[in-house]
């Protein structure tokens, strides 16, 4: 039966409101995206952040899903931020056929080129079966995935990367090559063009490195082998439910060095320093587009935790 979307009863907000955010704070607890306590924290900073004036908000809709005979399916919640429309909630009473998803589509397109949207961007744990079938095969790509490893493990390899403190000579040429290359990337996964890439890349750098080499927390490497430089490491320490918690900021194998197996014991050398750090998980992100990183993370043990999709309006 065909579908459509209605605005759901502001009397019917903060029950809903209510629903959605333990929707979030199990679904992160179950994916591993945010464990314990955090979870609680991010979804109330998220409601609070997104739905400022409740069921008023000007960028907000939630719409129920009713079938032609105005029986409820479920509801769905969208956001518009800049160009950008996001689901960012979908809760359905049962499984919907091929032909619903396919008009359930077709209805939040009309509503994102009503609201001036360029983009749909679907953040999706992995046991969300509902939001996976609605966007599988539907036009929507991977941009991005965040993954994790825990607990770290203890492996019995060879070390021949060795890893040293980035010194203060270093420093500005890792700053320039990792802000240019973060925006290629950002233009690369579709979610920025070249302008805002190279805007939100410098924002992203500011923020972490605000002291420079100096910043707490902060731990910057150069990856040598015999004396050579091969590479770098970046790891940002972080709290995962009252631990320590590192997490790779960013990694390169230097491109004459590529293809000798550096990329994984980099990758090795990460476990171990963030170990030695204190840290009993390890996680990172990584774009979509990027299949041979993927492959090499799940490898080891990365396991997904969360992606992002994205569709062209």
């Amino acid at each position: 039966m065909p579908v459509h979307l209605k605005p759901l009863p502001a009397g019917r907000f903060d029950e809903w409101r209510g629903a959605a955010r333990q929707r979030l704070i199990d679904g992160n607890r179950a994916s591993g995206r945010r464990v314990g306590d955090d979870a609680v924290a991010f979804a109330d900073e998220y409601f609070d952040e997104l739905l400022p004036h409740g069921a008023a908000t000007p960028t907000a809709r939630v719409m129920r899903i009713v079938d032609e005979g105005r029986r409820e399916l479920g509801t769905l919640w969208l956001v518009l931020a800049g160009t950008k429309l996001f689901l960012l909630d979908l809760a359905v009473e049962t499984e919907l056929t091929g032909t619903q998803n396919d008009e359930l589509v077709a209805r939040i397109l009309t509503i994102a080129h009503d609201m001036g949207a360029t983009q749909i961007s679907v953040p999706l744990l992995p046991q969300d079966a509902a939001g996976h079938a609605l966007v599988d095969d539907r036009g929507f790509t991977v941009a991005s995935i965040q993954m994790v490893l825990e607990p770290l493990p203890s492996r019995d390899v060879a070390a021949h990367v060795e890893v040293l403190p980035m010194t203060a000579e270093r420093f500005p040429r890792f700053v320039t090559a990792s802000e240019e290359g973060f925006a290629q990337d950002l233009v690369a996964s579709g979610r920025f063009s070249p302008e805002d890439a190279a805007a939100e890349s410098h924002r992203q750098l500011v923020e972490e490195l605000p002291d420079g080499l100096a910043t707490p927390g902060q731990e910057l490497f150069t990856a040598t082998v015999d004396g050579v430089e091969v590479g770098i490491l970046w790891l940002g320490m972080r709290e995962r439910d009252g631990h320590a918690h590192a997490f790779v900021l960013d990694i390169e194998v230097a491109a004459d060095q590529r293809r000798k197996g550096y990329g994984r014991e980099l990758m090795h050398a990460a476990e171990r320093e963030a170990r030695r750090l204190g840290a009993d998980s390890i996680g990172l992100h990584v774009f979509g587009f990027n299949a041979a990183a993927v492959e090499l993370y799940e490898s080891l043990g990365y396991r997904r935790t969360e992606e992002t999709l994205l569709r062209e309006l």
